[in-house]
């Protein structure tokens, strides 16, 4: 029986070279053996020769790792909660516009509605002065005392905001910030949200216009 099962193992590939298969120890120890003892033939059960089959196991396929939680879809949140305070929020103010033209000859202010629309205006004529005069300090004051009235007449209906626009280097510039935080303006202050130059800047262009005379 020893003689038959160590030739037929000549046979077959060596099995302790396969990188496919693993061999018993004691399998490897027997089959390089030549000649086996008496002491070492009374040690070889039928176990030793059933053991490796156990361990000679077929390579496994190709098959995708099973994906983690990770790479899945996140869980589904839950339904939005309902707040009572949602019932609370405010609707955005209405934006108002002051416009503040001040050139050499006049001083136009224009109160603007949140459409663009216009609401009021005045200027140094419609404020009684005449000719030079309309272009004077006291002028710009007294068209923004009369734009601030308004202002304050809509503000007390609705809360609203207001957004300040200077063009113009001329004296009724200085006029509007003067009245602006004088005690006319008080009402006035707490309603600006944002102040802006909006006077051109010339950068070459066409020749200017020529001075005039009075």
């Amino acid at each position: 029986m020893l003689a038959a099962l160590r030739a037929s193992s000549s046979r077959l590939p060596s099995l302790a070279s396969s990188s496919r298969l693993t061999a018993s120890p004691r399998l490897a120890a027997f089959l390089s053996t030549e000649t086996p003892t008496a002491a070492s033939t009374s040690k070889l059960t039928a176990g030793d020769f059933l053991e490796p089959i156990a361990e000679f196991q077929a390579p496994k396929a190709d098959v995708p790792p099973t994906p983690t939680p990770d790479r899945g879809y996140p869980h589904p949140s839950g339904p939005t909660k309902f707040s009572y305070s949602m019932l609370h929020m405010k609707a955005p103010k209405p934006k108002y516009k002051l416009h503040c033209h001040s050139t050499r000859n006049n001083t136009i202010v224009t109160v603007a509605k949140p459409d663009g629309g216009c609401l009021a205006w005045f200027s140094g004529g419609s404020c009684k002065f005449k000719k030079a005069n309309r272009a004077t300090y006291e002028a710009g004051y007294q068209c923004a005392v009369k734009a601030f009235r308004v202002l304050e007449g809509v503000a007390k209906d609705t809360p609203i905001q207001l957004e300040l626009y200077f063009k113009g280097f001329g004296e009724g510039r200085e006029a509007m910030k003067t009245a602006m935080l004088a005690v006319e303006g008080q009402n006035i202050r707490p309603l600006v949200c944002q102040i802006t130059d909006r006077t051109p800047i010339k950068i070459g262009g066409t020749r200017s216009k020529k001075t005039r005379r009075l």
